[in-house]
């Protein structure tokens, strides 16, 4: 991997830092002490850290989370995601994740954690993509509906706005269904991302694609103007330093707003021949279709968080050879036909989806989340928002869950908080109907902080 000048600066100097620290770490003070200063220290206020791994500091929680346990035989969740509004199509998830839930409790009894069962509630708020109702929404299920934690919220924006609510009383929000750096700051341990690839991933793996196959490109970058689409722009900018790729033309486009027309016929005129689509839903597919009405067909790389076959679908033939990532089997890939996870997914969306398109990539995500919440609750030790939090800080080796591609392995510890870092790079076939893998499976653990910027992870 080729890092940019500045980022290699960055680390000789940090490794000089090191060097004195370590220097300084055989002087006889007490190892039992406290780090301090910076939300992650090893006072716990119970439920440990396990075998020396990461160590949650409670010491300012406004409730004490070993003290907040699952109550009688269910574990309450609590939810927030566009249910209604331009960015509706993101309900699909809640169809696959409750579709999961439905299957866990009726015909496996629920979700066994040290031994007992528990069924699981999903409670589920609308929030139409806002920030401000989402804070509302996550308020209420915490204090009204008494959840025991939040699952699976949607949206970078979301998820930001309701992180120091979270902080501030300890409740777990786990798997937040964005692929955003700033899961990495480690002021907020009380929020874990999802296995969706990191965006700084994304453009990581793309950069490694263009220097094999088109080192001169000239590349354009369409991207929604809030920390979603900076995730994008401002990671490949550190990634071209040093590389003869360049950045010729950069648009943004309000994300309230579906309105890509005027940007994407700007772009047409730049002269690149790569484009970054770093959008999310509509804007993806009416970009595809604007840029073929401007006779403009370059090399496209579009979000992972477009990959849907309803997308895809209302891009038609514009569609055709635009590359993207994907942490999971394609349902419609033939290849993962008789693919026991996959059987058994499309039986059970049939069985408990209420509705719901086995085809729809949203819909198998939601499947796949819900299924590491049965496995990270397998892993818990004390049913408490601490224990679990706690577990949910040391997720390693995970295989085989949900629809998760074959051979990777998701994993954070105390040095990476980043799961999705194992995904394929696909190519979509409009003739077939699905995107086709390209190459190997991408294998990038600890990557991401040394990719992102370090604004996008602490800023």
């Amino acid at each position: 991997m080729r890092l940019p000048r500045a980022k290699r600066l960055r680390y000789v100097s940090l490794a000089v830092v090191l060097a004195v620290v370590l220097a300084a770490c055989g002087d006889g003070r007490d190892d039992d002490e406290g780090a301090g200063g910076d939300g992650t220290t090893e006072e716990t206020g119970g439920g440990g850290a396990g075998d020396g791994g990461f160590a949650i500091d409670t010491a300012d929680c406004l409730t004490d989370p070993a003290s907040v346990a699952i109550e009688g035989d269910t574990i309450k969740l609590g939810t927030s995601l566009p249910q209604s509004g331009q960015y509706a199509a993101f309900n699909n998830i809640n169809l696959g994740q409750q579709a999961y839930f439905r299957y866990l409790n009726e015909e496996l009894g629920g979700v066994d954690v040290g031994g007992t069962r528990y069924k699981v509630e999903l409670v589920v708020r609308n929030d139409e993509y806002a920030a401000d109702k989402t804070v509302a929404n996550v308020t209420s299920l915490v204090e009204d509906d008494g959840v025991f934690a939040l699952f699976n919220v949607v949206g970078t924006k979301n998820n930001l706005a309701i992180r120091d609510y979270v902080n501030e009383n300890c409740v777990p929000n786990l798997f937040a269904a964005t692929g955003s750096p700033a899961w990495g700051n480690r002021a907020y341990p009380w929020l874990l991302g999802t296995f969706l690839v990191p965006y700084p991933l994304e453009m990581q793996a793309l950069v490694t694609y263009l220097e094999e196959n088109d080192p001169d490109a000239k590349i354009a970058i369409l991207r929604a103007n809030d920390d979603f689409g900076r995730a994008y722009s401002e990671t490949l900018e550190a990634l071209v330093e040093g590389t003869d790729l360049t950045i010729v033309a950069e648009e943004t486009y309000d994300p309230e707003s579906t309105e890509v027309g005027s940007q994407v016929t700007s772009l047409a005129s730049s002269g690149a021949d790569v484009w970054v689509l770093g959008a999310t839903l509509l804007p993806c597919p009416l970009g595809l279709n604007k840029a073929a009405e401007a006779g403009w067909r370059p090399l496209t790389y579009m979000s992972g968080t477009c990959t849907s076959k309803t997308l895809m679908d209302a891009a038609g033939a514009n569609g055709d050879g635009v590359i993207s990532v994907a942490p999971l089997m394609d349902p419609n890939d033939p290849q993962w036909a008789q693919n026991e996870a996959m059987v058994l997914y499309k039986e059970k969306i049939a069985q408990y989806g209420e509705g719901a398109d086995p085809g729809n990539g949203i819909v198998a995500y939601g499947w796949t989340v819900a299924a590491l919440f049965e496995e990270l609750m397998s892993r818990v030790e004390e049913p408490t928002r601490l224990g679990v939090m706690q577990a949910a800080r040391e997720l390693s080796d995970v295989q085989g869950v949900g629809l998760q591609l074959p051979g990777s392995t998701w994993s954070v510890g105390e040095d990476d908080w980043f799961l999705g870092e194992n995904f394929n790079l696909v190519r979509y076939s409009a003739a077939d109907g699905y995107f086709k893998v390209l190459g190997e499976l991408q294998v990038l653990d600890d990557q991401t902080e040394e990719v992102a910027p370090d604004s996008l992870v602490n800023g």
